[in-house]
């Protein structure tokens, strides 16, 4: 199959041409046009890497803290439509057994064709000082028995961890985090700098929802929000949707950390997709209005109903980059957090065949994943001889 764009994002800029998809990878990216019965002519649509979502608690309807494996399809299938080609199913806070079942669920979605490359906990190792929206009687001390249950629960699928670390036990967990292959990310916690800088030392390589849920900046303690700031080895992690953050604040991320420093993630949850109303986030009940998901009588935000299409063209907006530059920030930075760099997040010979297709308002309007089409282009153009 033979993908015909005028406007294809690669590493090198954005190029006319045709991307040769086959066996589930990218054949070539070539400037020549081909004839055959196997071209698909997108005309003016952009052709993108596939989004890279290392944030995600649900959507359509459905939500990852759960025992269904269908329900973590359900939810993934519903960002595919919205270019997310692989994602982390992110659970909430919540008893630990409840998160055994929720990690072994997410497991049996990890497979060949399937955009769950596997699991970020967000949680239980976080402060009751900056809870956000979960319930902090949930929350534990990090330890190895801890720690090892739930890796064990995820069979090699836990990729990602949130965690405050402050906390008793925080650094050797952050440790043993990095030995297991796993990312783990600065949130939810009331760190000062130089605790921050510790977990660096130990190996932490993320920052999660900049600025939500963590100590803020001052002069004088620059707490996690400057640690996450000034130091080069956090990745941090941007919900463009006007709601969690201020735009001018993202900017002000954007500067400090520079283009390969950030990554958009959508924090979604069960009602991403769906019309304003009650949803659920883990146990808690939380109410949409206008988009907006808050914990009922708390006011704290809850998730978002953010999609990555949306986040991209958010950023376009808010942060004044291309949309090469936005994508760099939904698919190649996270590709690299995650160690996938050489195979996901760009257009380019030899990469998994994980596309997007957006349109002129940056609207997905075709997913591609390893080869296939999820989410098929409405309107192909009829094959030239």
């Amino acid at each position: 199959m033979r993908l015909r764009s005028q406007r294809i994002v690669t590493p090198e800029g954005v190029v006319a041409g045709e991307v040769e998809v086959a066996n589930g990878q990218i054949k070539s990216v070539g400037n020549g046009l081909s004839g055959g019965s196997d071209v698909v002519d997108l005309g003016d649509c952009w052709l993108v890497p596939g989004f890279i979502d290392m944030h995600v608690h649900g959507g359509g309807g459905a939500q990852c803290n759960t025992d269904d494996p269908d329900e973590v399809r359900t939810m993934a299938r519903f960002h595919a439509e919205h270019g997310t080609t692989a994602m982390l199913a992110t659970t909430v806070a919540a008893p630990m057994e409840e998160l055994e079942v929720a990690l072994r669920t997410i497991a049996a979605c990890v497979g060949s064709g399937s955009t769950v490359l596997g699991a970020h906990l967000e949680g239980p190792f976080l402060s009751a000082e900056r809870p956000g929206a979960m319930d902090p009687s949930v929350f534990l001390q990090p330890g190895p028995e801890a720690l090892g249950r739930l890796l064990k629960a995820g069979g090699g699928s836990v990729r990602m961890m949130t965690l405050a670390p402050e906390l008793p036990g925080a650094l050797a967990s952050i440790e043993s985090l990095a030995e297991a292959g796993a990312v783990a990310s600065v949130g939810h916690s009331d760190a000062r700098y130089e605790e921050v800088a510790e977990a660096v030392r130990a190996g932490a390589r993320s920052a999660t929802h900049t600025f939500n849920a963590m100590r803020p900046l001052h002069h004088r303690e620059p707490g996690v929000v400057g640690a996450v700031l000034d130091l080069a080895e956090l990745n941090c992690e941007l919900i463009c949707d006007g709601i969690h953050v201020n735009p001018a604040a993202l900017r002000l991320v954007l500067r400090a950390k520079g283009l390969q420093g950030v990554r958009l993630v959508t924090d979604a949850m069960q009602a991403a997709g769906m019309p304003d109303g009650s949803y659920r986030l883990g146990d808690a009940e939380v109410d949409v209005v206008d988009g907006r998901a808050t914990i009922p009588g708390h006011g704290s935000i809850a998730g978002s109903t953010l999609t990555m299409d949306a986040a991209v063209a958010n950023a376009v907006k808010f942060l004044d980059v291309t949309l090469q530059d936005a994508v760099l920030m939904a698919s190649g930075n996270p590709a690299r957090v995650l160690g996938l760099e050489n195979s996901k997040g760009a257009v380019a010979a030899g990469y998994d065949a994980d596309l997007v297709v957006l349109d002129e308002d940056l609207t997905c309007c075709g997913t591609m994943v390893g080869g296939e089409w999820v989410f098929e282009p409405v309107s192909r153009a009829t094959p030239r001889a």
